[in-house]
């Protein structure tokens, strides 16, 4: 016999799973108590938040593609980590929410018959988390707790990735079972998916037909990519193709915008010149993308009855959902491109495509590619785009950074040229503010020895400030960066006046790092930032560096065409 709590534990190392977010509270203390049995496999990580902890976990799941894990009361995980968990399921990351129903103690709100599971005057935890989960499990005996979340595990990383959830009665967490009568407690690896989702033989033979046959083809990378880690395989298929690559919003990074057929990201925040291009392609080869609306600028970048479109994705709703397609490649990315690699051969090789990339580099220079003038601008306050321009030039290749949302994240995605695969990372699911603070320190925990960078605007860092306790306590040397306007920019932009309904009090969030014990930095002049990059990163300690940057620059220019002014 073994306790439900203790065997939880179990399950979570049989499945590599390294860390857990989250805060003891309710019947969920007893599994932090056991996690501090298996620390050397599964490190609990005490959060100030439960938000914070659901946005670790989706970003412990982006990173590693294993589920990241929220632990807590139930209550608070059904309100406060629902945030990080519609993002998951929106953005398709693996994700296990665990959550009680809290009966019994003193704060149970209800007889203990009638907690947290839908009863007369009580919430309905389980059906909370249903509407944004891939599967949920509400375990009334130990033996339901073990197998829901060996369920849960399999249903998280099976197909599109995404979270799912175990509710537990307080008796499912604290009883005990005997994994060797049935129904039998097998190991957690024999449910894992072993080998990947493949399209027909016929499908992959039709779509490297029409990839031989286009003329202008043009490769669209989406969050799929980042998913399957299919980074080399998509610059195979590039460079086999001759083909340029455009990524979305949510696929920035997959593809390195500094590759000669690089054309950046694409929509209504793109770049113009992959905007135009993809206006002009005849054939579209669509790796891991729903094509949502921000990305082809409210459909006006895809034509489908002139195109012909090549879709590949991991589900297959998603195929000729915001399209129709002709061929649909239904299976994991980095699987799928691996087979049109290895059968299309050289016969996929285009006339004239050796000359591809030096047209292509002609044209980023008439359509701007990465420039304007203000990213070179010296002005006082500082300008956004000059603070991303020198970002650019100060950060390695290789170090994540994290966006927010607002206007921050825009001229970041449309600015930022990401020099390597894998290394930017959005809250394109759910676009909510506060996310990239608390990103950045998951991802700090999964990559120890990466740089990584948060950027946010004040509006969202002020949201979840608090993950710097975090960053400290577990030592953690992540760089935040906040472009501190005293707004919310995206809203109040040309109406900064003191009546403004969005703008801030001026807020020292280089003041209040050091309270929590980090570093902080200011910064108001153009010359200082690089150095004050520089500092932060040399520091190994967590750090802010708070940056005056003007309220008053709006996004005109980057119109809703993708184009610069």
């Amino acid at each position: 016999m073994i306790t439900a709590h203790e065997k939880i534990c179990e399950v979570l190392s049989e499945a590599r799973i390294d860390f857990v977010f989250g805060i003891p509270g309710g019947s969920a203390m007893r599994i932090f108590d056991s996690l501090a049995g298996h620390a050397d496999k599964v490190r609990p990580i005490l959060v100030r938040h439960e938000q914070s902890a659901s946005i670790m976990a989706d970003i412990y799941g982006r990173l590693t593609g294993r589920p990241g894990v929220v632990l807590g009361q139930g209550a608070f995980i059904g309100t406060n980590a629902i945030f990080g968990t519609l993002e998951a399921y929106l953005a398709g990351s693996p994700m296990v929410v665990l959550g009680d129903t809290t009966e019994g103690g003193d704060f149970s709100l209800n007889p203990r018959n009638a907690s947290g599971w839908g009863h007369y005057g009580a919430f309905d935890l389980r059906k909370l988390l249903e509407g944004i989960t891939k599967f949920s499990v509400l375990a009334a005996s130990p033996k339901e707790a073990v197998l829901g979340l060996q369920m849960a595990i399999k249903h998280a990383v099976t197909g599109r990735p995404g979270p799912t959830a175990v509710v537990m009665r307080q008796g499912a967490i604290a009883g005990a079972l005997d994994p060797d009568k049935p129904p039998r407690v097998h190991p957690t690896e024999n449910w894992l998916r072993k080998s990947p989702t493949l399209p027909a033989v016929e499908d992959l033979v039709s779509a490297i037909e029409r990839l031989k046959a286009a003329e202008r083809p043009v490769i669209i990378a989406g969050n799929g990519v980042h998913a399957a880690k299919a980074y080399d395989e998509l610059a195979a298929m590039a460079e086999l193709l001759g083909s340029p690559v455009a990524t979305t919003y949510n696929g920035k990074s997959a593809f390195p915008e500094t590759h000669s057929l690089a054309l950046g990201m694409m929509g209504r925040y793109g770049q113009p010149v992959a905007n135009s291009v993809i206006r002009e392609a005849d054939t579209l080869l669509v790796v891991g993308s729903r094509l949502a609306p921000n990305d082809t600028n409210s459909e006006q970048l895809i034509d489908a009855g002139r195109q012909r479109l090549i879709q590949i994705d991991i589900e297959p709703r998603n195929a000729g959902w915001s399209y129709p397609v002709e061929t649909a490649l239904i299976g994991d990315a980095k699987a799928v491109l691996e087979q049109l690699l290895r059968m299309g051969g050289e016969g996929l090789q285009r006339d004239g495509r050796e000359g591809a990339a030096a047209r292509l580099e002609e044209r980023k220079r008439a359509e701007r590619f990465f420039e304007n003038p203000a990213l070179h601008s010296g002005a006082v306050p500082i300008l956004p785009q000059r603070l991303v321009r020198d970002l650019n030039e100060a950060l390695d290749p290789e170090a994540i950074v994290t966006l927010d949302a607002g206007s921050n994240r825009v001229w970041m995605a449309h600015y930022f040229k990401t020099k390597a695969p894998g290394t930017l990372f959005v809250p394109g699911g759910l676009a909510g503010m506060g996310w990239s603070a608390p990103a950045a320190v998951g991802a700090q925990l999964v990559h120890p020895d990466r740089p990584v960078v948060s950027v946010s605007g004040d509006g969202g860092f002020s949201m979840s400030v608090h993950v710097i306790a975090t960053a400290v306590q577990y030592n953690l040397p992540v760089v935040f960066v906040v472009m501190n306007n005293s707004a919310l920019s995206m809203i109040a932009t040309g109406d900064l006046g003191g009546d403004s309904p969005a703008a801030f009090s001026d807020t020292d969030f280089a003041a209040i790092a050091r309270g929590f014990g980090a570093d902080g930095l200011r910064v108001d002049q153009p010359a200082e930032i690089q150095d004050a990059v520089r500092e932060a990163l040399t520091k190994g300690r967590p750090t802010v560096i708070d940056v005056i940057t003007d309220g008053s620059e709006g996004l005109g220019s980057i119109s809703s065409g993708g184009t610069v002014g």
